[in-house]
């Protein structure tokens, strides 16, 4: 008996065809391919421009935190001037205040000087307390003390000058004059 191997010749044949037969491409697999490919592609660019945006942004705040140290330390050299900018105001108003104090007594004396008489007159003393001033002095004629309250009064310093004491001495006459004061706004203006 003979024995003869039929099934290996169609295994051959079967193994032949296997090796040429072509694989096919499915559409569907390639589409699908394409959309991953470009979804990869989408999302890189997209990763590129956020990575752009971050270091841009990043770069901004840098600058932004440097600039606003910049402002700050100029916000405290404004602060410190703007305090010796007052300081310095409230010194030159006291100066201001104490010039206008100063010229207070000098335009007192000086209004009492231009009101004395040419003739024998002369002063001992005069005081001002608020804006009641006390002239005591000597004259050597009793007429002249009538001149000299005229004179005060038409300086327009004074608001009213009346005659407090006159006494006749031995060689001379003693008077005591009380004069009030205008205002320094009123005094100044006229």
């Amino acid at each position: 008996m003979i024995k003869v191997n039929l099934l290996r010749d169609q295994t051959a044949h079967v193994r032949k065809a296997a090796l040429t037969v072509k694989p096919e491409v499915s559409r569907t697999g390639l589409i699908v391919f394409a959309i991953m490919g470009i979804t990869m592609l989408s999302l890189g660019t997209y990763w590129y421009y956020l990575d752009g945006q971050i270091k841009r942004f990043t770069e901004t705040r840098n600058t932004l935190k440097v600039e606003n140290e910049r402002l700050q330390a100029l916000k405290k050299e404004v602060e410190k001037f703007e305090r010796l900018k007052k300081l310095r105001q409230a010194r030159i108003e006291t100066i201001e205040k104490l010039k206008d104090s100063q010229t207070g007594p000098v335009l007192l004396l000086n209004n009492v000087i231009q009101s004395v008489p040419r003739s024998a007159l002369w002063l001992t003393s005069v005081d001002q307390k608020g804006d009641r001033v006390q002239v005591v002095g000597y004259a050597f004629a009793s007429e002249t003390i009538p001149d000299f309250m005229t004179n005060l009064s038409r300086t327009g310093f004074f608001n009213s000058v009346d005659l407090e004491s006159m006494e006749e001495e031995k060689d001379a006459t003693h008077f005591t004059l009380t004069c009030s004061t205008k205002n320094k706004k009123k005094a100044t203006t006229e």
